[in-house]
């Protein structure tokens, strides 16, 4: 079950996972970059952010936040962007890819990877270089492959299943950016057959290294999705009980029966033990709480 798609349910909640991603996204983009082929200009590392973005922010959210961060960082620094305002379109993919791949929705991501292959090979460079994408078609295989099973496998109680979900998952993405960066190249640098062949083996050491980050990431924000869960389960559970210690210690402590223990006995009536006011009290605590989410849900849906 992808829990992040039922967090963003929450507005507050998807309001706080935005600005978080944002935030991190942008602080992260200008630590780690590789030199682009056939330029003087850097490839920042975003794409190893794309899969963790779709992941938690689902494709459109995830859209939105990659629109914000590219923009803010053109308007600062346009000459960075070597293909322009095009610039925008490998990542956008790439975390719409993401996203709908985390939730499931297999065929996106598919129809993103053919588009852009089809595009590739219509060009002179890549019917010459028709090998350059290969780890794109790999990208293309292992979706076909696992498909929904992705999703699944993300989100495995399975600690190895997970870490198979989560390379697939910034695989694809990362292949994704950099298909479509390799078509920006041709069509926008104008770049020769020949620096596509000469960079084969820097872009296959790079978007490996993208893709173990990327992988990092996924399954560290899942970990640490799961690990709030847990506590804050434990947490409820916690101040229920330190509130019904505290109910029956001032009860104690400020209530005097004055009975008859022999009329109780007589008529059958039982004074019940302590813990068995705990039980009572926590058995009415937790109905109120239901009743009170349920009164806020009804409130909020008005």
């Amino acid at each position: 079950m992808n829990i992040f798609k039922f967090l963003r349910k929450d507005q507050k909640a998807l309001l706080l996972i935005f600005v978080g991603t944002v935030a991190f996204i942008f602080i992260f983009i200008p630590f780690l970059k590789f030199q682009m082929m056939g330029s003087t200009h850097k490839i920042n590392a975003y794409p190893s952010l794309s899969s963790v973005c779709g992941l938690l922010l689902g494709p459109i959210y995830g859209f939105f936040a990659v629109i914000l961060v590219t923009l803010i960082y053109f308007f600062l620094n346009p000459k960075a962007f070597y293909f322009g305002i095009y610039s925008l379109i490998p990542p956008t993919l790439a975390v719409i890819s993401a996203g709908a791949l985390s939730e499931g929705k297999w065929k996106y991501s598919v129809i993103i990877l053919i588009i852009g292959l089809l595009m590739f090979y219509s060009t002179d460079v890549g019917r010459v270089v028709f090998y350059h994408p290969f780890l794109s078609i790999l990208a293309l295989l292992l979706i076909f492959i696992f498909r929904e099973k992705i999703s699944d496998l993300l989100f495995s109680k399975d600690y190895k299943k997970m870490v198979v979900g989560a390379l697939i998952l910034s695989f694809s993405s990362v292949m994704i950016d950099h298909l479509y960066g390799s078509i920006l190249g041709i069509v926008y640098l104008h770049l020769p057959a020949e620096d596509y062949i000469s960079a084969i083996p820097i872009f296959i050491k790079e978007r490996l290294i993208m893709t173990i980050l990327g992988a990092f990431f996924v399954i560290f924000a899942i970990e640490i999705s799961r690990c709030f869960l847990r506590n804050a389960t434990k947490l409820k559970e916690k101040l229920i009980k330190d509130y019904i210690d505290e109910e029956i210690k001032t009860t104690n402590n400020n209530c005097i029966l004055n009975a008859d223990e022999e009329l109780l006995e007589k008529y059958g009536v039982k004074i019940p033990s302590e813990e068995e006011q705990k039980e009572i009290l926590k058995t009415f605590v937790e109905v109120m709480m239901a009743n009170n989410d349920k009164n806020e849900k009804n409130g909020y849906k008005k």
